[in-house]
């Protein structure tokens, strides 16, 4: 009898506990359907690939990174290991909030510094914001007095500091799709205070990019842009990235092939002169990584 009674004790409180259990799924589902979420991780860097991402930094992250060009020239004698050249940048970006992304880099090749104010507009929503919207400002500075034979509005001698600025500035726009998929396209306009080649001071183009994820810590990523109003000489083309990302931990590698050797956005946007092939030293190699550090 006294068996009976405990395992009619035991049953009931198993009975109990079970709808409990069950009554509190259903309030979280319930719960979960009826908030509001930003989407996170769009994009899981900064950079897409050679361009900026709608992503920023979250407040007091700094990011640390270096960036590489390699490639090979056109002379026939010229296939040393490796690469016949290189370039590189080393940038710091710091998050002064989780929507507010300030950075500085120095470009080895032309002695390129830049500066950059990334802002994060809208963030993509479960219910709601259907694309994240992020406004790019960048700022570069490069010594043109170094540059033999001038191509700059054929004039020669010396330029002021103000000749060696241009400006770019984008609006960012990317919609993640599903876990493995994301896009962006970023109207771009850019200023110089100098003319490059035969053209205007003001060009625009068309960003276009996507990430596709293929691992759990591997994704591929694409970017091409569109240039509106190209200069007229000499022959310029739309520069094209396709690469691979790979997370570890804190650390970002991203490698990539491309078909320009600059960094910031006003060179290689409008200033790529080789299409995108193997020959003729057309082909770049390019290595990114990124660390992060909470401050």
């Amino acid at each position: 009898m006294k068996t009976k009674a405990l395992f009619i004790l035991a049953l009931t409180i198993g009975c109990t506990y079970q709808l409990q259990a069950q009554n509190l799924l259903e309030e979280l589902n319930r719960v979960n359907k009826d908030s509001v979420y930003d989407i996170s991780a769009t994009f899981k860097a900064t950079r897409l690939s050679i361009g900026h991402s709608v992503e920023t930094r979250k407040k007091n992250v700094l990011e640390i990174s270096a960036m590489t060009r390699y490639w090979n020239t056109q002379r026939e004698t010229s296939n040393s290991f490796v690469a016949d050249k290189m370039s590189a940048r080393f940038g710091l970006d710091y998050g002064i909030s989780d929507r507010l992304t300030f950075g500085l880099g120095l470009s080895t090749q032309g002695i390129v510094w830049d500066g950059f104010l990334k802002y994060r507009l809208v963030k993509q929503q479960n219910k709601g914001n259907i694309a994240s919207i992020t406004l790019l400002q960048t700022a570069t500075h490069r010594d043109l007095d170094d540059i033999s034979n001038n191509i700059y509005s054929g004039t020669s001698g010396s330029f002021s500091f103000s000749d060696k600025l241009a400006f770019t500035t984008q609006l960012l726009i990317a919609r993640k799709f599903s876990r493995n998929f994301s896009l962006q396209i970023a109207p771009t306009y850019i200023h110089r205070n100098t003319s490059i080649f035969q053209g205007d001071r003001d060009q625009y183009a068309v960003g276009f990019g996507g990430r596709y994820k293929v691992g759990r810590h591997v994704s591929v990523v694409s970017e091409y842009y569109y240039v509106l109003n190209p200069v007229d000489s000499p022959d310029t083309y739309g520069p094209f990235s396709l690469g691979v990302n790979w997370e570890l931990s804190d650390l970002m590698l991203q490698f990539k092939m491309t078909n320009n050797g600059a960094f910031v956005e006003d060179t290689f946007i409008t200033r790529t002169q080789n299409n995108f092939n193997f020959r003729d030293g057309n082909f770049y190699f390019g290595f990114h990584a990124t660390y992060f550090i909470q401050l």
